[in-house]
């Protein structure tokens, strides 16, 4: 598990049982240096509780002490690895990476190597949707990570700004694979986090884990999550739900039509604990409730369980998923007609990545 300090006060985090920690690690959340999201104020290492207003120039003055009350909660949790953060711009500036070393790897590296620590290392990476796009700066943000020493792995977060759910950019889709693939290659552990149901297709590329988070806004990352705005009342997502048959997340508008029309409907959805109650007819649809999102965490965490470690086998069953996924749209289509956001549009541009993928994979 990844834990997510502005969900989560410090001090319940610290009374969880040890096997809950021991194969987990922390998000530290620093993208934003002075902004109190939920419950990030309550970690000792919040810059704000340094200093008022903490802006980059007191990192010049605080990272050594920033770094020791970081690394320090990680190991007073005993979480299996001690976890570097990074901090977010909406644009980079031009010394964006020196700023990376000077202000978190080398402080954070030379406090966790005088304490003689056995733990593994990971360096938070947050990758722009730009630099899988822009071969320039794929080039230098890769062979600046690669050259970080001392590093046992990255954790890696891709940002982007699609609109759809589902990532359908051919280039960016197979750069990230590039990238995962030239970090494993390199022989860093890759550890993804908010991912989307793409994590299957990144799976290919054989990093050490991918989140399969609940929520929306923990399936894809967005720095406005983590800004302290004044709270307003905001449109929610529509309910959806997960079929690991279709790949893809289904309105259930369109689940309602399905059932008029399709005597078998069912077979498009898996079973699971919560299958039962949320096809009772007075099931109240709701993006709040959380059975549809237990269900997607029984039905998606089995299904990528299920893929084989051999990569080459590993490839045959995500195509042979996604040929499937396309068929089961075709039968849906002859009945009910599907927006961008519920049909299988992403399916024919992720199964031409994985073929130009392998095509290039070290």
């Amino acid at each position: 598990m990844i834990y997510s300090p502005v969900n989560i006060d410090s001090e319940k985090l610290n009374k969880f049982e040890q096997k809950l920690k021991i194969t987990s690690f922390l998000d530290p959340q620093l993208y934003l240096l002075n902004d109190p999201k939920g419950k990030l104020d309550t970690y000792p290492y919040f810059p704000g509780n340094l200093i008022p207003d903490f802006s980059t120039i007191d990192l010049e003055k605080k990272q050594f002490e920033l770094a020791k009350l970081c690394v320090d909660f990680q190991l007073e949790n005993n979480f299996e690895y001690i976890v570097i953060p990074t901090r977010h711009y909406d644009t980079n500036p031009t010394d964006f990476l020196f700023q990376c070393k000077e202000y978190f790897v080398d402080p954070f590296i030379s406090y966790i190597s005088s304490l003689k620590s056995s733990k593994k290392v990971l360096l938070s990476v947050i990758v722009k949707q730009i630099m899988l796009t822009d071969i320039e700066k794929f080039n230098e943000i890769l062979n600046w990570v690669t050259g970080q020493l001392n590093i046992d792995g990255i954790y890696l977060i891709f940002e982007n700004s699609f609109s759809t759910k589902q990532i359908k950019d051919f280039h960016y889709l197979l750069n990230a694979l590039k990238f995962i693939n030239i970090l494993k290659y390199n022989e860093f552990e890759v550890h993804i986090g908010y991912c989307n149901t793409e994590s299957i297709l990144y799976s290919i590329a054989l990093p050490d884990s991918i989140s399969i988070a609940s929520y929306e806004n923990l399936r894809s990352f967005r720095i406005k999550r983590f800004v302290d705005s004044e709270k307003t009342r905001m449109k929610g997502p529509k309910a959806r739900l997960y079929s690991s048959k279709l790949l893809q997340w289904v309105v259930y508008e369109y689940i309602q039509a399905m059932q008029e029309v399709m005597p078998d409907y069912e077979i498009f959805f898996d079973e699971s604990s919560y299958k039962p109650l949320m096809f009772k007819p007075d099931f109240h649809w709701h993006f709040g409730k959380p059975e549809p999102y237990k269900h997607y965490l029984e039905v998606f965490s089995k299904q990528m369980e299920s893929l084989s470690n051999n990569p080459h086998e590993r490839v045959a069953q995500v195509k042979s998923q996604i040929k499937s996924a396309l068929s089961n749209f075709e039968l849906i289509n002859e009945l009910v007609l599907l927006d961008e956001n519920s049909d299988g549009s992403h399916l024919r541009t992720w199964f031409n990545v994985i073929n130009a993928f392998e095509k290039v994979r070290k």
